[in-house]
C-alpha cells in the first residue's frame, strides 16, 4: 500500500518540479549586436541557463533604444545593452537598475571616408548613429567634445543598424559613422575607410554594455536574476576558453567578412570581457547625466544615486560565494 502512495508522491513533485521550471521562462533581450553578447548566445546555446533551471528565450534588437522598450514594457525581463538607456529611461520616472557591466568604455571607433583625416575634419560633414538618446549618439558628443569640436557644426543623422550606416558611408551619403568590431575593420579594411578614434583605446569610460532589470521584477525574482548572472559568467568564461565554436557561434548573428570575424572576438571577449564581472564605471555614467542634462530639465542635479542606477547586490553575492573563483580554476 505505502508504494503505489510513494509512486503517486514522487509524479506530484514531477508535475511540481514540471510547473516549477515553466514558471521560470524568461526573455534576454539584447540591444545591438557586438560580439560580447556571445556570452549570452553561447550561455544559451551550451544549456547553461537550463544548468540553473531557466528557459531563456533571447530576443535580438538592431538598438537598444528598442530593446529598453521591450523591458519597460515587460515584453523581455533582461536587456544586455548600454547602460545610457537605464539612465535616460529613470530620468523619466522608470526603475531601471544595472546589475553587472560589461564594456565599460566607449567601444565604437569613429570610422570616416577616405578624405576624412580627422576629427577636425567633419566640420560641416554628415555623421551617422543609430538613433538619438542611443549609445552611438552619446559616443558622438563625447568624441566631438574629446577634441573641442563644437556639435552645432557637425550634421549628425540617424541610420539604424550598423549595416545601414556602413552602406551609407560607403556610397558617400554620409561623411563619417561609429562601429564596434568587426564591422569598424571591415570598414576600414575593406571599403578603405580611415580610422579617426578608437575610443576605448583612448580611455573614455562609458556604460557600453551591462545587464539590466527593472527593479519590481528583481525584488519579487531575486533567484531568477541570480541563476541568469550565473549563466552568462560561466557564459562567459566558456568564450574565453573556446574560442573557435564561441566564433562560430558569433556568426550566426553577426554578418562580416571570414577575416574579420577574429578581430570582433579577441577584442571584446579577450581584451574586456571581464567588465561582465564588475559594475559599470560611474564616471560613464555621470557623463550620460551631463549630456542629458544639456536638453532634459528632469536630469540636472541628478546622481547615479538619486537615480538608482546601479545595483551591485547580485555581483556581490555571486562573488561572495566563491562561485567565480571556481569558474577560473
Amino acid at each position: 500500500m505505502k508504494r503505489p502512495l510513494a509512486i503517486g508522491l514522487a509524479i506530484g513533485f514531477l508535475l511540481l518540479s514540471t510547473l516549477a521550471l515553466a514558471a521560470d521562462r524568461i526573455r534576454v533581450s539584447g540591444g545591438g549586436m557586438t560580439p560580447l553578447h556571445g556570452i549570452i548566445w553561447v550561455a544559451n546555446q551550451e544549456g547553461l541557463f537550463k544548468k540553473y533551471g531557466l528557459e531563456v528565450e533571447y530576443l535580438t534588437m538592431n538598438s537598444g533604444t528598442l530593446g529598453v522598450q521591450t523591458l519597460l514594457s515587460n515584453e523581455s525581463q533582461f536587456l544586455f545593452s548600454t547602460g545610457a538607456l537605464a539612465v535616460t529611461a529613470n530620468v523619466q520616472g522608470a526603475d531601471l537598475a544595472m546589475i553587472t557591466g560589461g564594456f565599460n568604455l566607449f567601444a565604437f571607433k569613429v570610422v570616416g571616408r577616405p578624405d576624412i583625416k580627422s576629427i577636425q575634419d567633419l566640420r560641416g560633414k554628415k555623421i551617422s548613429i543609430s538613433q538619438f538618446g542611443s549609445a552611438t549618439d552619446f559616443a558622438v558628443q563625447a568624441s566631438l567634445g574629446k577634441f573641442n569640436l563644437d556639435p552645432k557644426q557637425v550634421t549628425v543623422i540617424q541610420l539604424g543598424a550598423s549595416s545601414n550606416r556602413l552602406t551609407a558611408l560607403s556610397n558617400g551619403s554620409t561623411d563619417a559613422s561609429l562601429f564596434t568590431e568587426p564591422i569598424a575593420t571591415m570598414a576600414i579594411k575593406k571599403y578603405k575607410m580611415n580610422l579617426l578614434l578608437d575610443m576605448a583605446e583612448a580611455g573614455m569610460p562609458y556604460p557600453q554594455s551591462c545587464l539590466m532589470i527593472k527593479r519590481s521584477y528583481l525584488d519579487a525574482n531575486r533567484e531568477k536574476a541570480i541563476n541568469v548572472v550565473k549563466a552568462m559568467i560561466e557564459g562567459l568564461y566558456y568564450a574565453k576558453r573556446n574560442r573557435a565554436s564561441t566564433i562560430q557561434t558569433i556568426k550566426k548573428y553577426i554578418r562580416a567578412d571570414d577575416e574579420v570575424y577574429s578581430i570582433g572576438y579577441d577584442y571584446f571577449l579577450g581584451k574586456h570581457a571581464d567588465g561582465l564581472l564588475s559594475m559599470p564605471d560611474r564616471k560613464g555614467v555621470e557623463l550620460v547625466i551631463g549630456q542629458l542634462a544639456k536638453t532634459n530639465p528632469k536630469a540636472k542635479g541628478q546622481t547615479p544615486e538619486t537615480l538608482r542606477v546601479f545595483e551591485p547586490s547580485i555581483l556581490d553575492e555571486i562573488r561572495k560565494s566563491g562561485f567565480i573563483d571556481k569558474l577560473r580554476r
